[in-house]
């Protein structure tokens, strides 16, 4: 299958968009000891696993993101959700 790839500003986009969705307050994922740059990295890597495995109805420019298969990608790689 071929997956869409995204920039930079599609993995920011995104990324805001999982961490403010359905709770009302800003959820980012640490781990302690991890370069920033790493984190980023990590983060792209499970936003690319999980597109495109949920259907969304609402139209978008960017491709739907299961949030909940990016959490288990990112619990899967050590970081833990923390509420901000």
């Amino acid at each position: 299958m071929n997956r869409p790839t995204i920039g930079i500003f599609g993995v920011l986009v995104i990324v805001s968009t999982l961490a403010g969705c359905s709770t009302g307050q800003m959820i980012v994922f640490q781990k302690p000891g991890v370069a920033a740059s790493q984190q980023k990295a990590d983060e792209v890597a499970c936003i690319e696993a999980s597109i495109g495995a949920v259907e969304d109805p609402r139209p978008s420019p960017l491709p739907p993101i299961d949030r909940e298969a990016f959490e288990r990608c990112m619990r899967a790689k050590g970081y833990v959700p923390v509420a901000k």
